[in-house]
């Protein structure tokens, strides 16, 4: 090789490297050794087809840096329209989960409310009108102990009035009762419980298996008062819709919680119906969803377990 060739090859590598340009935009990777080939072999009458491949690279260099660009522009916009709708669905589902619990207060504040208002009527009607047909019974007994100074008519009608009083009087004590027995606030669930199994099967036909620990003790007024009503509403759904002939209620209680189980051998609740009741689809019926809102809304657990051969209802409640 002449001196005069050596020359110029210097030159043209330098011309190559040197401009900015060609320096930020073109990488090794993309030019793939052609940057060692051109310094290593390039002559002056080749100059203008190299630098034509270079203008290619950068142009496909700009190309690709601008799509990525505008790749970046549309990710960056999605992420931010992702974070603005969850955001969206956050402020949703805590909404309603404000609403779900004001609901929630204000049902178990209505039940509470009308607890104390059955517990006035049945007062009411064992105070005022039980005593008035008391007084009236005792007159028309004393009518009854005269009857051989009466004319037959009389005393048929003395009769007949002394068996409608002693009817109102049985009406009235059973309406008293099934709204707040005494026996709830006097001596507490347990007794309670026996009470009104007692008179169930008695109305109803339908035989009773009591399984409550001799040493329940007292619990709270609201844990005892909820706790009967679940019992209460779970045997009549028991006598009008299960076909049983037996019903059992069981009451466990720990350090922690009472739990109150009532049990049937009927024909039981259809899965279907069942799961929508339980994922909030469907209401079984009015009774139900009230035990359900009524246990819930003091912290406590209530489950319903249905099959062919029965149905058990059970709520738990924390002994605060």
């Amino acid at each position: 090789m002449s001196k005069f060739e050596q020359t110029c090859h210097v030159q043209v590598v330098y011309k190559l490297l040197i401009p900015a340009h060609v320096v930020r935009c073109v990488c090794k990777e993309e030019l793939g050794g052609l940057m060692a080939t051109i310094s290593g072999n390039l002559l002056p009458d080749k100059s203008a087809n190299s630098f034509g491949i270079l203008d290619k690279v950068v142009a496909f260099r700009s190309k690709r840096l601008r799509a990525q660009e505008a790749l970046r522009s549309r990710h960056d916009a999605s992420e931010l329209l992702l974070k603005e709708r969850t955001a969206e669905l956050e402020k949703q589902v805590s909404q309603r989960y404000r609403a779900e619990e004001c609901l929630r207060e204000l049902t178990a504040r209505v039940l509470h409310l009308q607890d104390d208002e059955r517990r006035h009527i049945a007062r009411e009607l064992h105070d005022s009108a039980g005593q008035y047909l008391a007084a009236l019974q005792m007159n028309l007994s004393a009518l009854q102990r005269e009857s051989s100074t009466l004319a037959p008519l009389q005393a048929i009608r003395v009769a007949d009035s002394m068996e409608i009083v002693n009817c109102c009087i049985s009406e009235i004590r059973t309406l008293s009762y099934l709204m707040h027995p005494p026996l709830l606030d006097e001596v507490g669930l347990g007794a309670a419980l026996k009470g009104y199994a007692v008179g169930f099967a008695e109305r109803s036909g339908i035989r009773v298996d009591v399984d409550i620990p001799a040493d329940l003790g007292r619990l709270p007024s609201d844990t005892e008062t909820s706790l009967f009503r679940v019992v209460q509403q779970s045997l009549a759904n028991v006598h009008r819709h299960s076909g049983s002939h037996v019903a059992k209620i069981k009451i466990r209680r720990d350090a922690e919680q009472t739990t109150v189980e009532i049990g049937d051998e009927g024909r039981g609740i259809p899965p279907g119906l069942l799961q929508e009741f339980d994922d909030c689809i469907r209401l079984v019926g009015v009774g139900i969803a009230g035990m359900r809102e009524r246990i819930r809304g003091m912290k406590g657990r209530f489950s319903i377990r249905s099959s062919p051969q029965g149905t058990t209802v059970e709520a738990s409640l924390p002994n605060r």
